[in-house]
């Protein structure tokens, strides 16, 4: 009979240790929180905050859902990494948490050296440009569960906030006002139904929406907002930040109020994007 290996079951080993040290390079930071070597059992990051008086840390874990599967169909291997980890920070983001560190899981059926280092990269890339930093995490390469070509990404982060300054929306109260952020399109949310259009309407591929193609419009990259939000988590007259993703502005604003109060929302004053 012949010998059974784990490359003959589909599992390169060394294939996988030499992707590994090419993804090292995306790793190595000069942040002096990130205390572990590169290839460690488990990631370490230094806990002080001396500007915090009781600093909290915020937990958070996500996937881009279905759109990867159109990221991945379409080459956009790269903005799929940023719509994992804007939507990450911009959940955390919610309660006036500063991002710091995020672990990545990239499970495969095939590991292909190229796919995941561009993977690895751009989420690192991702990271760095909100202020955090990629410090670990796992890649799985798992024929006979996922064929080849198929990847499923997922990502945790770990952010800080001042237990004081907590905002989780107890503070609302009747006569505030609610104020809308635009999006720059339909984010992670929504692809299930995209998907299906497209396949009962293969003809849209081919549409144009004000001047970019439609693929280049529905895969456009989740917008973060921690740039824009961050000098405004110290005000006290920011009682709750809700960020909408699936179930829309009623399923997640609902998430923020307290029970005894609804929202009343003017929906003519909502510019509605052109790809909608």
């Amino acid at each position: 009979k012949e010998q059974l290996s784990y490359k003959k079951a589909g599992v390169d080993i060394d294939a996988a240790d030499a992707v590994k040290k090419v993804m090292a390079k995306s790793l190595e930071t000069a942040d002096k929180r990130v205390l572990n070597k590169i290839g460690a059992f488990a990631s370490f990051f230094e806990g002080t905050f001396p500007e915090y008086e009781h600093p909290v840390l915020v937990l958070k874990t996500e996937e881009p859902g279905s759109k990867q599967k159109l990221a991945f169909q379409y080459n956009r291997v790269s903005s799929i990494c940023y719509d994992m980890i804007n939507h990450l920070i911009n959940d955390i983001i919610t309660t006036g948490a500063k991002p710091l560190a995020v672990q990545d899981a990239i499970i495969c059926g095939k590991l292909e050296k190229e796919v995941v280092t561009e993977l690895v990269h751009s989420i690192s890339q991702a990271c760095r440009e909100q202020g955090c930093v990629l410090i670990g995490g796992e890649t799985s390469e798992q024929p006979g569960v996922l064929e080849a070509g198929i990847y499923i990404l997922t990502a945790s982060i770990v952010g800080v906030v001042e237990k004081s300054k907590i905002i989780d929306g107890s503070k609302i109260e009747e006569g505030d006002s609610v104020l809308a952020v635009a999006s720059n399109g339909l984010h992670t949310n929504g692809y299930s139904l995209v998907r299906a259009l497209m396949a009962q309407k293969p003809e849209i591929i081919k549409m144009q929406v004000e001047g970019e193609s439609f693929l280049e419009a529905i895969l456009k990259p989740h917008k973060c907002y921690y740039q824009s939000f961050r000098g405004l988590f110290n005000l006290p007259e920011i009682h709750g930040i809700a960020h909408i993703t699936g179930g829309g502005i009623e399923g997640n604003l609902n998430r923020i109020l307290p029970e005894d109060l609804d929202a009343v929302i003017d929906l003519g004053k909502i510019e509605v994007l052109p790809i909608f």
